[in-house]
Protein backbone atom coordinates (compact mmCIF):
# COMPACT_ATOMS: atom_id res chain seq x y z
CA UNK A 1 0.00 0.00 0.00
CA UNK A 2 2.32 2.32 0.72
CA UNK A 3 4.30 1.94 -2.77
CA UNK A 4 1.11 2.37 -4.40
CA UNK A 5 0.54 5.69 -2.39
CA UNK A 6 4.11 6.97 -3.44
CA UNK A 7 3.63 6.20 -6.77
CA UNK A 8 0.42 8.01 -7.08
CA UNK A 9 2.43 11.08 -5.18
CA UNK A 10 5.26 10.47 -7.48
CA UNK A 11 2.53 10.61 -10.53
CA UNK A 12 0.63 13.85 -9.02
CA UNK A 13 4.56 15.58 -8.47
CA UNK A 14 4.92 15.21 -12.52
CA UNK A 15 1.60 15.92 -13.32
CA UNK A 16 1.96 19.47 -11.74
CA UNK A 17 5.38 20.20 -13.08
CA UNK A 18 4.57 18.73 -16.92
CA UNK A 19 1.40 21.04 -17.41
CA UNK A 20 2.23 24.52 -15.93
CA UNK A 21 -0.18 26.55 -18.68
CA UNK A 22 -2.54 25.02 -16.62
CA UNK A 23 -1.79 26.84 -13.49
CA UNK A 24 -4.26 29.57 -12.67
CA UNK A 25 -3.32 33.13 -13.39
CA UNK A 26 -3.90 35.89 -10.87
CA UNK A 27 -3.73 39.45 -10.43
CA UNK A 28 -1.38 40.89 -8.11
CA UNK A 29 -1.28 44.39 -7.28
CA UNK A 30 1.66 46.25 -7.60
CA UNK A 31 4.94 46.64 -5.27
CA UNK A 32 4.02 50.19 -4.77
CA UNK A 33 0.65 49.78 -4.00
CA UNK A 34 0.92 46.44 -1.70
CA UNK A 35 3.80 48.13 0.17
CA UNK A 36 1.82 51.35 0.52
CA UNK A 37 2.91 53.53 3.29
CA UNK A 38 -0.61 54.03 4.51
CA UNK A 39 -3.49 51.22 3.26
CA UNK A 40 -6.61 52.28 4.28
CA UNK A 41 -9.21 50.19 5.20
CA UNK A 42 -12.96 51.33 3.77
CA UNK A 43 -14.85 48.90 5.73
CA UNK A 44 -13.99 50.98 8.85
CA UNK A 45 -14.66 53.96 10.74
CA UNK A 46 -12.73 56.74 10.38
CA UNK A 47 -10.22 57.00 13.32
CA UNK A 48 -10.75 53.10 14.03
CA UNK A 49 -7.77 51.01 14.81
CA UNK A 50 -5.42 53.96 14.22
CA UNK A 51 -1.71 52.72 14.97
CA UNK A 52 0.36 54.26 17.95
CA UNK A 53 2.36 56.82 17.78
CA UNK A 54 6.12 56.32 18.60
CA UNK A 55 5.85 59.00 21.33
CA UNK A 56 4.82 56.48 23.33
CA UNK A 57 7.96 54.73 23.06
CA UNK A 58 10.28 56.89 23.45
CA UNK A 59 8.00 57.99 26.58
CA UNK A 60 8.92 54.57 27.98
CA UNK A 61 12.54 54.72 26.94
CA UNK A 62 12.69 57.94 28.88
CA UNK A 63 10.95 56.11 32.34
CA UNK A 64 13.82 53.54 31.50
CA UNK A 65 16.33 56.14 31.88
CA UNK A 66 14.78 57.74 34.86
CA UNK A 67 14.93 54.35 36.04
CA UNK A 68 18.72 53.49 35.43
CA UNK A 69 19.84 57.69 36.90
CA UNK A 70 22.14 55.78 39.10
CA UNK A 71 24.99 55.53 36.65
CA UNK A 72 28.58 54.98 36.98
CA UNK A 73 30.70 57.83 36.04
CA UNK A 74 32.87 57.80 33.02
CA UNK A 75 32.64 58.13 29.52
CA UNK A 76 29.89 56.30 27.33
CA UNK A 77 30.57 53.70 25.84
CA UNK A 78 30.03 53.04 21.76
CA UNK A 79 28.84 49.52 20.62
CA UNK A 80 28.71 48.34 17.40
CA UNK A 81 26.81 45.40 15.88
CA UNK A 82 27.23 44.14 12.61
CA UNK A 83 24.71 41.92 11.40
CA UNK A 84 24.73 38.86 8.33
CA UNK A 85 23.60 39.82 5.27
CA UNK A 86 26.38 37.76 2.52
CA UNK A 87 27.59 40.08 0.14
CA UNK A 88 25.18 42.74 0.86
CA UNK A 89 27.63 43.18 3.41
CA UNK A 90 29.38 46.15 1.06
CA UNK A 91 26.22 48.62 2.87
CA UNK A 92 28.03 47.91 5.96
CA UNK A 93 31.57 48.46 4.55
CA UNK A 94 29.94 51.68 2.93
CA UNK A 95 29.13 52.99 5.94
CA UNK A 96 31.80 52.61 7.67
CA UNK A 97 33.94 54.65 5.11
CA UNK A 98 31.32 57.07 5.37
CA UNK A 99 31.55 57.11 8.78
CA UNK A 100 35.48 57.75 9.15
CA UNK A 101 35.59 60.35 5.79
CA UNK A 102 32.98 62.44 7.71
CA UNK A 103 35.33 62.38 11.01
CA UNK A 104 32.22 61.29 13.30
CA UNK A 105 33.07 58.12 14.13
CA UNK A 106 34.00 57.11 17.62
CA UNK A 107 36.23 54.13 18.57
CA UNK A 108 33.80 51.29 19.52
CA UNK A 109 34.03 50.17 22.76
CA UNK A 110 32.56 46.73 21.91
CA UNK A 111 31.94 45.29 18.45
CA UNK A 112 29.80 42.56 17.38
CA UNK A 113 29.53 40.41 14.32
CA UNK A 114 28.18 37.48 12.52
CA UNK A 115 28.22 35.80 9.37
CA UNK A 116 29.41 38.90 7.20
CA UNK A 117 29.40 41.19 10.07
CA UNK A 118 31.96 38.35 11.36
CA UNK A 119 34.08 39.07 8.75
CA UNK A 120 34.04 42.76 9.12
CA UNK A 121 33.88 43.03 12.90
CA UNK A 122 37.66 42.82 13.76
CA UNK A 123 38.73 45.74 11.11
CA UNK A 124 35.60 47.84 12.37
CA UNK A 125 37.09 46.89 15.72
CA UNK A 126 41.05 48.07 14.87
CA UNK A 127 39.61 51.37 13.53
CA UNK A 128 39.80 53.32 10.64
CA UNK A 129 43.64 52.80 10.28
CA UNK A 130 42.27 49.30 9.01
CA UNK A 131 39.85 50.95 6.49
CA UNK A 132 42.50 49.75 3.58
CA UNK A 133 41.11 46.21 4.05
CA UNK A 134 37.61 47.43 3.81
CA UNK A 135 38.10 49.43 0.89
CA UNK A 136 39.40 46.40 -0.95
CA UNK A 137 35.84 44.95 -1.02
CA UNK A 138 34.38 48.71 -2.20
CA UNK A 139 35.08 47.36 -5.83
CA UNK A 140 32.41 44.21 -5.71
CA UNK A 141 33.50 41.06 -4.35
CA UNK A 142 33.70 37.83 -7.47
CA UNK A 143 32.07 35.21 -6.28
CA UNK A 144 35.09 33.36 -6.76
CA UNK A 145 36.42 34.53 -4.31
CA UNK A 146 34.03 33.58 -1.46
CA UNK A 147 33.16 29.83 -3.20
CA UNK A 148 34.18 27.25 -5.71
CA UNK A 149 31.61 24.72 -7.09
CA UNK A 150 32.21 21.40 -6.89
CA UNK A 151 31.61 18.82 -9.27
CA UNK A 152 28.38 17.64 -9.87
CA UNK A 153 28.86 14.05 -9.53
CA UNK A 154 30.22 14.85 -5.77
CA UNK A 155 27.30 16.59 -4.37
CA UNK A 156 25.43 13.70 -3.06
CA UNK A 157 28.87 12.53 -0.90
CA UNK A 158 29.53 16.44 -0.44
CA UNK A 159 28.79 18.32 2.65
CA UNK A 160 28.12 21.58 0.88
CA UNK A 161 27.37 22.48 -2.39
CA UNK A 162 30.65 24.47 -2.60
CA UNK A 163 33.99 24.74 -1.26
CA UNK A 164 34.78 27.74 0.68
CA UNK A 165 38.56 27.39 0.01
CA UNK A 166 38.42 30.60 -1.01
CA UNK A 167 37.17 32.66 1.81
CA UNK A 168 39.35 30.58 4.07
CA UNK A 169 42.37 31.70 1.57
CA UNK A 170 41.07 35.66 1.68
CA UNK A 171 40.64 35.04 5.75
CA UNK A 172 44.29 33.69 5.82
CA UNK A 173 45.50 37.06 3.87
CA UNK A 174 43.77 39.57 6.26
CA UNK A 175 43.71 38.37 9.58
CA UNK A 176 47.56 38.23 10.12
CA UNK A 177 49.59 37.52 13.34
CA UNK A 178 50.34 41.17 13.13
CA UNK A 179 46.17 41.64 13.11
CA UNK A 180 45.91 39.43 16.09
CA UNK A 181 48.17 41.19 18.19
CA UNK A 182 46.54 44.41 17.69
CA UNK A 183 43.10 42.53 18.75
CA UNK A 184 45.34 41.46 21.60
CA UNK A 185 46.15 45.03 22.46
CA UNK A 186 42.62 46.41 22.14
CA UNK A 187 41.77 43.29 24.56
CA UNK A 188 43.71 44.39 27.28
CA UNK A 189 42.84 48.03 27.03
CA UNK A 190 39.34 46.60 28.50
CA UNK A 191 37.87 46.67 24.45
CA UNK A 192 35.83 43.83 23.56
CA UNK A 193 35.27 41.84 20.20
CA UNK A 194 32.69 38.94 19.78
CA UNK A 195 31.81 36.85 16.99
CA UNK A 196 28.87 34.38 16.65
CA UNK A 197 28.30 31.12 15.04
CA UNK A 198 25.96 28.22 15.00
CA UNK A 199 27.09 24.75 16.52
CA UNK A 200 24.96 22.50 14.59
CA UNK A 201 24.66 19.58 16.43
CA UNK A 202 23.08 21.85 19.53
CA UNK A 203 21.48 23.89 17.17
CA UNK A 204 22.48 27.49 19.40
CA UNK A 205 24.39 30.44 18.92
CA UNK A 206 27.65 30.22 20.09
CA UNK A 207 29.53 33.42 20.95
CA UNK A 208 33.03 34.01 20.53
CA UNK A 209 35.80 36.16 22.67
CA UNK A 210 37.73 37.42 20.15
CA UNK A 211 39.70 39.59 21.92
CA UNK A 212 40.53 36.64 24.60
CA UNK A 213 41.26 34.46 21.90
CA UNK A 214 43.87 36.63 20.31
CA UNK A 215 45.33 37.29 24.03
CA UNK A 216 46.41 33.66 24.47
CA UNK A 217 49.34 34.15 22.88
CA UNK A 218 49.59 30.35 22.37
CA UNK A 219 50.22 28.60 19.05
CA UNK A 220 46.52 27.60 18.41
CA UNK A 221 44.90 31.05 18.74
CA UNK A 222 45.66 32.08 15.32
CA UNK A 223 44.39 29.03 13.74
CA UNK A 224 41.14 28.98 15.95
CA UNK A 225 40.42 32.72 15.23
CA UNK A 226 40.31 32.28 11.31
CA UNK A 227 37.91 29.44 12.09
CA UNK A 228 35.54 31.13 13.93
CA UNK A 229 35.35 33.90 11.57
CA UNK A 230 35.29 31.36 8.57
CA UNK A 231 32.24 29.36 10.58
CA UNK A 232 30.91 32.63 11.07
CA UNK A 233 30.45 33.40 7.09
CA UNK A 234 29.90 29.62 5.92
CA UNK A 235 26.11 29.69 4.70
CA UNK A 236 24.55 25.80 5.52
CA UNK A 237 24.15 23.82 2.50
CA UNK A 238 26.19 26.29 0.83
CA UNK A 239 29.56 26.03 2.29
CA UNK A 240 30.74 23.32 4.70
CA UNK A 241 31.13 23.64 8.29
CA UNK A 242 33.99 24.03 10.23
CA UNK A 243 35.22 21.54 12.69
CA UNK A 244 36.43 22.99 15.66
CA UNK A 245 38.42 20.20 18.64
CA UNK A 246 37.01 21.02 21.76
CA UNK A 247 37.53 18.97 25.42
CA UNK A 248 34.83 18.57 27.95
CA UNK A 249 35.87 16.72 31.18
CA UNK A 250 38.94 15.92 29.67
CA UNK A 251 37.81 14.22 26.77
CA UNK A 252 37.82 15.49 23.19
CA UNK A 253 35.55 15.98 20.78
CA UNK A 254 34.88 18.06 17.16
CA UNK A 255 31.85 20.54 16.97
CA UNK A 256 30.73 21.61 13.68
CA UNK A 257 30.67 25.60 13.48
CA UNK A 258 28.58 27.56 10.80
CA UNK A 259 27.13 30.91 10.06
CA UNK A 260 25.57 32.68 13.26
CA UNK A 261 23.02 34.25 11.09
CA UNK A 262 21.15 30.67 11.08
CA UNK A 263 20.77 31.09 14.64
CA UNK A 264 20.71 35.25 15.49
CA UNK A 265 20.82 37.86 12.11
CA UNK A 266 22.94 40.48 15.15
CA UNK A 267 24.71 40.20 18.05
CA UNK A 268 23.69 42.37 21.05
CA UNK A 269 23.86 41.37 25.35
CA UNK A 270 23.06 42.86 27.94
CA UNK A 271 26.57 40.93 29.71
CA UNK A 272 28.44 42.95 26.95
CA UNK A 273 27.69 46.13 28.85
CA UNK A 274 28.66 44.42 32.25
CA UNK A 275 32.07 43.00 30.78
CA UNK A 276 32.71 46.78 29.93
CA UNK A 277 31.84 47.68 32.95
CA UNK A 278 34.20 44.93 34.89
CA UNK A 279 37.09 45.99 32.52
CA UNK A 280 36.92 49.64 33.96
CA UNK A 281 36.24 48.74 37.59
CA UNK A 282 32.75 49.05 37.78
CA UNK A 283 30.13 46.70 39.17
CA UNK A 284 27.15 46.39 37.13
CA UNK A 285 25.32 46.00 33.50
CA UNK A 286 24.21 49.84 33.24
CA UNK A 287 26.06 51.89 30.85
CA UNK A 288 27.46 55.45 31.70
CA UNK A 289 24.95 58.33 30.32
CA UNK A 290 25.80 58.85 26.90
CA UNK A 291 26.48 55.28 25.61
CA UNK A 292 24.90 54.01 22.16
CA UNK A 293 24.30 51.19 20.38
CA UNK A 294 24.83 51.18 17.18
CA UNK A 295 23.03 48.46 14.69
CA UNK A 296 24.48 47.98 10.98
CA UNK A 297 21.87 45.88 9.52
CA UNK A 298 23.65 44.85 6.17
CA UNK A 299 19.96 44.33 4.33
CA UNK A 300 16.53 45.56 4.18
CA UNK A 301 14.18 45.54 7.08
CA UNK A 302 11.42 44.65 4.85
CA UNK A 303 11.55 41.82 1.78
CA UNK A 304 11.03 43.55 -1.40
CA UNK A 305 7.32 42.53 -2.49
CA UNK A 306 7.10 40.61 -5.61
CA UNK A 307 4.30 38.58 -7.53
CA UNK A 308 4.49 34.83 -6.23
CA UNK A 309 3.96 31.78 -9.13
CA UNK A 310 1.36 29.54 -7.82
CA UNK A 311 4.00 26.90 -7.97
CA UNK A 312 5.20 25.17 -4.51
CA UNK A 313 9.01 26.52 -5.12
CA UNK A 314 7.86 29.79 -5.13
CA UNK A 315 5.69 29.45 -2.11
CA UNK A 316 8.33 28.14 0.15
CA UNK A 317 10.88 30.99 -1.00
CA UNK A 318 8.55 33.57 -0.78
CA UNK A 319 7.41 32.14 3.14
CA UNK A 320 10.87 31.36 4.31
CA UNK A 321 12.38 34.92 3.16
CA UNK A 322 9.21 36.19 5.13
CA UNK A 323 10.56 34.40 7.87
CA UNK A 324 13.66 35.08 7.71
CA UNK A 325 13.22 38.92 7.83
CA UNK A 326 10.32 38.96 10.58
CA UNK A 327 13.09 36.89 13.00
CA UNK A 328 15.63 40.12 12.26
CA UNK A 329 12.87 42.52 12.56
CA UNK A 330 12.11 40.94 15.87
CA UNK A 331 15.51 40.68 17.10
CA UNK A 332 15.98 44.23 16.25
CA UNK A 333 13.07 44.98 18.78
CA UNK A 334 14.74 42.57 21.77
CA UNK A 335 18.01 44.45 21.07
CA UNK A 336 16.33 47.86 21.87
CA UNK A 337 14.69 46.01 25.27
CA UNK A 338 18.04 45.34 26.10
CA UNK A 339 19.13 48.73 25.39
CA UNK A 340 16.80 49.92 27.50
CA UNK A 341 17.58 47.62 30.47
CA UNK A 342 21.09 48.25 30.20
CA UNK A 343 20.66 52.49 29.48
CA UNK A 344 22.18 52.09 25.78
CA UNK A 345 20.86 54.62 23.33
CA UNK A 346 19.37 52.39 20.46
CA UNK A 347 20.45 53.84 16.56
CA UNK A 348 19.68 51.41 13.73
CA UNK A 349 20.89 51.64 10.11
CA UNK A 350 20.08 49.62 7.08
CA UNK A 351 19.81 49.52 3.33
CA UNK A 352 17.07 51.97 2.14
CA UNK A 353 13.86 50.15 1.38
CA UNK A 354 13.47 52.09 -2.20
CA UNK A 355 17.08 51.27 -2.99
CA UNK A 356 16.61 48.19 -5.52
CA UNK A 357 18.95 45.33 -5.50
CA UNK A 358 18.66 41.77 -6.54
CA UNK A 359 16.75 38.91 -5.52
CA UNK A 360 19.06 36.34 -6.79
CA UNK A 361 20.32 35.61 -2.78
CA UNK A 362 23.01 37.30 -1.13
CA UNK A 363 25.38 34.72 -2.40
CA UNK A 364 25.04 36.43 -5.68
CA UNK A 365 24.99 39.91 -5.77
CA UNK A 366 26.44 41.46 -8.94
CA UNK A 367 29.29 44.09 -8.58
CA UNK A 368 27.41 46.70 -10.12
CA UNK A 369 24.95 46.23 -7.16
CA UNK A 370 27.41 45.82 -4.48
CA UNK A 371 28.53 49.18 -5.32
CA UNK A 372 25.57 50.39 -5.06
CA UNK A 373 25.13 49.39 -1.64
CA UNK A 374 28.37 50.77 -0.94
CA UNK A 375 27.25 54.76 -2.17
CA UNK A 376 24.14 53.98 0.19
CA UNK A 377 26.26 52.76 3.14
CA UNK A 378 28.49 55.80 2.78
CA UNK A 379 25.58 57.89 2.48
CA UNK A 380 24.44 56.65 5.95
CA UNK A 381 27.82 56.51 7.51
CA UNK A 382 28.54 60.41 6.15
CA UNK A 383 25.13 61.11 8.27
CA UNK A 384 25.56 58.93 11.19
CA UNK A 385 24.47 58.84 13.86
CA UNK A 386 21.06 60.67 13.54
CA UNK A 387 20.64 61.66 10.71
CA UNK A 388 18.68 60.33 7.52
CA UNK A 389 19.14 56.22 7.08
CA UNK A 390 19.36 56.12 11.02
CA UNK A 391 16.45 55.46 13.10
CA UNK A 392 16.24 55.33 17.33
CA UNK A 393 13.00 53.13 17.65
CA UNK A 394 12.86 49.23 16.42
CA UNK A 395 11.14 48.09 13.24
CA UNK A 396 7.37 48.10 13.41
CA UNK A 397 6.55 50.86 15.95
CA UNK A 398 6.19 53.91 12.98
CA UNK A 399 3.10 54.12 12.10
CA UNK A 400 3.07 53.34 8.56
CA UNK A 401 5.05 50.13 9.98
CA UNK A 402 2.25 48.31 12.10
CA UNK A 403 0.07 45.56 11.19
CA UNK A 404 -3.61 46.55 11.86
CA UNK A 405 -6.36 43.94 11.59
CA UNK A 406 -8.47 44.38 7.94
CA UNK A 407 -11.87 44.63 8.46
CA UNK A 408 -12.62 44.16 4.59
CA UNK A 409 -11.23 43.92 1.19
CA UNK A 410 -11.32 47.25 0.17
CA UNK A 411 -8.63 49.78 0.66
CA UNK A 412 -7.21 53.09 -0.66
CA UNK A 413 -3.47 53.45 -0.83
CA UNK A 414 -1.04 56.84 -0.64
CA UNK A 415 -3.14 58.42 2.26
CA UNK A 416 -2.84 58.35 5.90
CA UNK A 417 -4.73 55.88 7.94
CA UNK A 418 -8.50 56.58 8.59
CA UNK A 419 -8.02 60.17 6.38
CA UNK A 420 -10.13 59.18 3.07
CA UNK A 421 -13.52 60.26 1.47
CA UNK A 422 -16.36 57.40 2.09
Amino acid sequence: MRTVGSRRLALLLALAAAVPACAPRRSCAPAEVATSRYLADLSLPPGAQSPVEPAALRDVAGEFRRRTADRPAGRPYHVLALSGGGLYGAFGVGVLLGWTEAGTRPQFDAVTGISIGGLMATFAFLGPEYDHVLRRYTGGVRRSEVFRRRPLLALPFADAAFSSAPLARGIEEAVTPAVLCDVARAHAAGRRLYVGTTDLDTRRLVLWDMGAIAARGDADALDLYRAVVLASCSVPGAMPPVRIPVEVDGRRYQEFHADGGASDSVIFRPFMVAELNRAAGVVGAVAPAGSVLYVVDNAKVYADAKCVRPRILPSVEASARSLLYGKTRDELHRIYLDCLQTGMDFRLTAIPQELPVGTSGSLYVSREEQQVMVSAGYAAGRSAPQGDGWRDTPPGTEPSEQALPRAGTRFISGQPANEYPR
